[in-house]
C-alpha cells in the first residue's frame, strides 16, 4: 500500500473522530448527516449542522484550554431545565463533600454584608471589617458594590451616626462616646432604666438584588408617657438600624 492511500480501517472512521477532523467540521467542511439531542426532552434531529434555534451550552475551563460541551437544548425551557439540573447536581455534590450549597453560599455572604455594614457603621475601615470577618477585602468591596452600598456611603451614616451619639451625651452632661454604634448606646440606655424596651419594625422594598430598608424605632423616656420614634433608612437591615437609631438619640436628646 503506498502512502498514498488511505487505509481501509480509517475510510470506517467519522471525520469528527479522525485526527484534525473535529476542526475542519467546525470550518465548514461537514460531510454527512449526523443526529443532534436535545439532553433534557431527549428530542432528535438530523442534518449537517445543529439545528436552527438550539442551544449549545459550554464551559470554559480557562486560557486557552477548549472549551467543555455540557450539551444541546432545543428550547429557552429545556435550557431552563438544563440550570436547574445543574443546580440540583450542585447541591448533591455539596451534600456528599460536605461543601456548602448555592442557597447557603447566598445566605452566608447576605450576612457578611450586613455585619459588614455594622462594622463600618461603628467605625471600622473597610480593610479592618474584612480581617474581622475573614474575607479579602476586595472581595469585601465587592459584595458591597453589588448590593448597592457605597463605602462613602457607610462612612457618611457612620459619621453621622457619631454626631448623634456626641450631641446626645452632651446634652445629658456626660462624656461623649462618638465610637459607640448608637443601637448600643440605646440598649445601655435601656438596661440603665433611661428608657423603656426599644419596639423595632424593619421595612424591605425594591427588588431582590438590591433591596432597600426602612427601620423605625420606638420607646417611652424613663417616668414619661411621650412615644419617642424615629426612621431610618439604608441598603441593609444594620445600616437602616443604625440610622434609626441615631434619628432616635438626636430626638432624645432634643427632648
Amino acid at each position: 500500500m503506498s502512502i498514498d492511500e488511505q487505509h481501509p480501517r480509517a475510510a470506517q472512521v467519522p471525520a469528527s473522530r479522525r485526527r484534525g477532523g473535529l476542526a475542519t467540521t467546525r470550518s465548514g467542511h461537514q460531510a454527512s448527516e449526523r443526529s443532534f439531542f436535545c439532553r433534557v426532552c431527549q428530542r432528535c434531529e438530523r442534518g449537517l449542522w445543529v439545528p436552527a434555534g438550539w442551544y449549545l451550552l459550554e464551559r470554559t475551563p480557562g486560557g486557552k484550554g477548549r472549551h467543555i460541551r455540557l450539551g444541546l437544548y432545543c428550547s429557552v425551557a429545556c435550557l431552563v431545565r438544563a440550570g436547574e439540573m445543574l443546580e440540583e447536581g450542585a447541591a448533591v455534590h455539596a451534600r456528599w463533600t460536605d461543601l456548602p450549597s448555592e442557597e447557603e453560599r447566598r445566605r452566608e455572604r447576605r450576612r457578611v454584608v450586613d455585619v459588614a455594614q455594622t462594622l463600618l457603621a461603628g467605625g471600622m475601615s473597610i480593610r479592618q471589617a474584612a480581617e474581622q470577618l475573614a474575607v479579602p477585602t476586595f472581595t469585601l468591596k465587592t459584595w458591597l458594590r453589588e448590593a448597592g452600598i457605597r463605602i462613602e456611603q457607610a462612612a457618611g451614616e457612620r459619621e453621622a451616626a457619631r454626631g448623634a451619639v456626641a450631641a446626645a451625651a452632651a446634652r445629658a452632661g456626660e462624656r461623649p462616646t462618638g465610637e459607640h454604634h448608637p443601637v448600643s448606646v440605646l440598649n445601655e440606655w435601656v438596661q440603665q432604666g433611661r428608657i423603656t424596651a426599644m419596639e423595632w419594625d424593619v421595612v424591605s422594598t425594591g427588588p431582590s438584588h438590591a433591596p432597600a430598608f426602612t427601620a423605625t424605632v420606638a420607646t417611652r423616656p424613663a417616668g414619661g408617657d411621650r412615644l419617642a420614634s424615629a426612621t431610618g433608612m439604608g441598603a441593609s437591615k444594620a445600616a437602616a438600624r443604625a440610622a434609626a437609631a441615631a434619628a432616635l438619640l438626636a430626638a432624645l436628646g432634643a427632648g
